[in-house]
């Protein structure tokens, strides 16, 4: 399974107890100031392959390590969440075992258009959505981006759409 990108609450994201947990524990660590449960789900699919890792090591390369710490925050696997808030990276322990790795949404935000710039890419949903379907060109047929464009079009589209609904950014596989 791939690493997929779900924007909304943790009630659809997780089943029913798990969600209860992460809700309880941002909430703890966080306050109950953010939405964590009710937000209906809005799927962004799925990444396959070794475009996350792909992503990070790029961003790394081009802007340094330092200027890409929320990218960073949710490791190589990049599963975790981006809070809509001006948080530091944190890793939060749940009953299962794994921690929750949480970072910035707007800090998120902001590498991304660092990023854009430099690979001179629009960052607005018609661009990304186009980036994600360049592969059904009509012309040429299957053309395939770099796996560190493609998981960038898919995780900055749903970040602009996590942060129109002020709500978090779930990377989860």
């Amino acid at each position: 399974m791939g690493l997929s990108f779900t924007v909304g609450g943790t009630r659809g994201t997780f089943e029913d107890s798990f969600a209860n947990e992460v809700a309880g524990v941002l909430d703890h660590a966080f306050g109950a100031e953010g939405d964590w449960e009710g937000v209906p789900p809005h799927h962004f699919g799925e990444l396959a392959e070794t475009g996350w890792t792909d992503l990070q090591m790029r961003a790394v390369e081009i802007l340094g390590a330092d200027s890409v710490s929320n990218l960073l925050a949710l490791g190589q696997d990049g599963r975790g969440v981006y809070l809509p808030a001006n948080v530091q990276a944190v890793s939060l322990p749940l009953s299962a075992g794994a921690a929750l790795q949480c970072a910035s949404l707007p800090g998120l935000r902001h590498e991304l258009a660092e990023l854009a710039e430099r690979w001179d890419l629009a960052i607005d949903d018609e661009a990304l959505k186009e980036l994600l379907n360049v592969h059904r060109d009509p012309d040429d047929g299957w053309v395939a981006d770099a796996p560190e464009i493609r998981a960038f079009a898919r995780i900055a589209l749903a970040a602009n759409e996590a942060v129109r609904r002020d709500c978090p950014l779930w990377l989860v596989g």
